[in-house]
């Protein structure tokens, strides 16, 4: 009786939100305390929500360490990164020290530093992009992108979407969503997918 009480509470998966720069604190940021809630309605996923350090330059060289040594990752964990966050879920997707994850939601992402200062000093845009070790970091990948983003051009998105290209990769781009500041029903469906699929 016990053993199965303790399966039935059993973490089946976990879900990390990526915030983007500048978002602190991350609970009362964008649509990630109302994605965090919808996503916690569902029986066995833990949803990791919470302050990251460095908040202001995203930097990669505290990031990922802090991802790896104070969140954990491994091949059930769905990482969801906006702006900055998905350059950083870019990276750990082609990290060779990262488990291959169950998926990634890439959110108003960007492959360059857009000759943004801030965004040249977060890291991630110091070095090429390994696509063909990116696509091989997740079961499943979607990225979402606003046709009016104004922080980020929708050219970045189709460069990457072009890049990304396979059978585990799905590129969604919306009107009227500029920089994904609100919630949109969408992310739901996509992440129920990737929970879903065995």
């Amino acid at each position: 009786q016990e053993s199965k009480t303790k399966k039935a509470t059993r973490i089946e998966m976990k879900i990390v939100i990526i915030p983007g720069m500048g978002c602190s604190p991350v609970s009362t940021s964008n649509w990630y305390s109302w994605f965090a809630g919808e996503m916690r309605k569902k029986p066995n996923v833990e949803v990791v929500l919470r302050d990251f350090p460095d908040p202001n330059s995203c930097r990669e060289s505290i990031w990922i360490p802090f991802i790896q040594k104070e969140i954990g990752l491994d091949d059930r964990t769905i990482v969801v990164g906006h702006s900055s966050g998905a350059a950083c879920a870019m990276r750990l997707l082609e990290n060779d020290g990262i488990a291959k994850l169950r998926g990634a939601i890439l959110v108003a992402a960007a492959f360059t530093d857009l000759g943004d200062e801030g965004e040249r000093l977060s890291e991630y845009f110091n070095r090429p992009w390994d696509w063909e070790k990116m696509k091989k970091g997740a079961e499943y990948i979607h990225c979402f992108h606003g046709i009016d983003d104004h922080l980020i051009p929708v050219a970045e998105a189709r460069y990457i979407a072009e890049k990304m290209s396979g059978d585990n990769f799905q590129y969604t781009e919306m009107s009227g969503v500029s920089h994904f500041f609100r919630p949109w029903d969408e992310i739901l469906s996509v992440t129920d997918g990737m929970i879903d699929s065995s």
